[in-house]
């Protein structure tokens, strides 16, 4: 057994003979940075399209138009974001892009106070804080592993995963109490301070960042990105995971454009039974935090993340059959609760396999490139959403995307992952521990 198949099998076992991470001062920060960040998201990601949809009457249309601000800044920027995080060092970016972040959605409420608040004004601070995300997520990410040793990494993944999930919950929950209170607008104030507490925690992380390696005179930005996508698509593990989350992430992209106006307009849903819908949904993410390590012990990583995508079109049937009324949501979100706790388990464990193969310099390339490619579908799929929508109407369109999510399935069904069980196999002792990896707020 080679020294680098060791390296890798030992950063997927899950080891934890280092003590808990609980002990670990940076890792505590960054994890309580994750949390207080998604349960901002999870308050904006109800009150978002209540301004648009109810306050400034959007069409399925300009809706879509929203949405395509919100998805167009990784196919923009992903890939210098990335040679970015590669050539500094990343925790300043970090903290710069969750300000920025900070400030865009901060302009919301201000507007809406004054009587300025329009569409025009909701895209561009969709564009500008999600330019500001990409920036941030794309350090943050990549950061992760020279915070831990590799062998921490199936153990923090996990633990971020859980968190994550019961944070976008509490999010959605409390963004669907406060749009009711305060007026959707006036409820992004929390997303601000969450923001705000994000850059304090990530700015408090003293673990020393090990210096990026500085490019030389003849190496240019695009010299370090054209580099990074060679890696990728030449990767025999990497590149076939990346091309499956495409496909699925499309597919989603369309979906969740049509979803909350079709829930909003044709089944009546109120601001709080949105936030509670939502808030189950994300309750299944925490579901899936906790079966994947036993799960993809068991069964190995591939056969997971299949069985995964192949339960993905059936949650969507709920949606397709409901009408309005209590039972009817209980459905929904019971399908969106199985949804995501599929795409916690299938999403963390391609996102695991690829830190533990990738090349410790090339990490933010890597995680860039598959961005690009997998959210660059992102905003074509938005735009397309808001055709079908406008043409076929609310219903057919979701329709339309349920059968198209076969073709996640079908994309990795058909790929051959050299190499994906021999990473993800744990040493002697994953016989008896049988640990796994976890989760992954973005697909990629």
């Amino acid at each position: 057994m080679t020294v680098r198949r060791r390296e890798r099998q030992g950063a997927l076992s899950g080891a934890t003979a280092e003590g808990s991470l609980w002990r670990h001062r940076g890792f505590r920060h960054y994890w309580s940075a994750n949390a207080v960040d998604l349960v901002g998201s999870g308050v904006t990601q109800v009150a978002l399209p209540l301004v648009a949809v109810v306050a400034l009457h959007a069409s399925v249309w300009q809706v879509a138009l929203l949405s395509f601000a919100q998805k167009l800044p990784p196919l923009l920027v992903s890939l210098p974001a990335g040679a970015l995080a590669d050539r500094h060092r990343k925790r300043p970016v970090m903290v710069s892009a969750a300000l920025v972040g900070g400030a865009a959605f901060l302009v919301v409420p201000l507007a809406d106070t004054v009587g300025r608040l329009s569409l025009g004004l909701l895209y561009g601070v969709a564009l500008v804080s999600a330019v500001s995300e990409v920036f941030g997520s794309t350090a943050r990410i990549s950061f992760l592993p020279s915070l831990l040793p590799r062998s921490r990494l199936l153990e923090a993944n996990s633990k971020l995963g859980g968190v994550n999930s019961l944070a976008d919950s509490a999010g959605s929950q409390l963004g669907g109490a406060l749009v009711t209170v305060l007026g959707a607008a006036h409820a992004i104030y929390l997303d601000v301070a969450s923001y705000l507490a994000c850059a304090l925690l990530l700015a408090r992380i003293r673990t020393s960042e090990p210096a990026a390696a500085r490019p030389t005179k003849d190496t240019t930005f695009r010299a370090e990105i054209a580099e990074g996508m060679r890696y990728v698509w030449s990767h025999p593990t990497i590149r076939p995971l990346m091309l499956a989350a495409t496909a699925y992430v499309a597919v989603m992209a369309f979906l969740s454009t049509l979803w909350s106006v079709y829930l909003l307009r044709q089944l009546h849903y109120s601001s709080a039974a949105l936030g509670t819908t939502l808030s189950v949904a994300a309750l299944g993410g925490f579901c899936g935090a906790l079966i994947v390590r036993p799960v993809v012990a068991r069964y190995g990583p591939v056969p997971v993340m299949l069985a995964a995508l192949a339960l993905a079109p059936f949650t969507e049937v709920p949606l397709l059959l409901a009408a309005p009324g209590r039972p009817w949501q209980v459905a929904v979100g019971v399908g969106m609760f199985v949804q995501l706790g599929c795409a916690v388990v299938q999403g963390s464990t391609q996102r695991t396999v690829r830190q533990a193969v990738c090349d410790p310099a090339l990490q933010g390339r890597m995680l860039a490139t598959s961005r690009w490619v997998v959210y660059g579908s992102q905003p074509v799929a938005a735009l397309l959403a808001g055709a079908v929508g406008t043409w076929l109407g609310l219903w057919n369109g979701l329709a339309v995307g349920t059968l198209a999510l076969a073709i996640p399935l079908l994309v990795l069904r058909s790929s051959s992952l050299p190499g994906a069980p021999e990473g993800t196999a744990a040493p002697e002792e994953a016989h008896r521990a049988r640990v796994c990896p976890q989760k992954e707020s973005d697909a990629a």
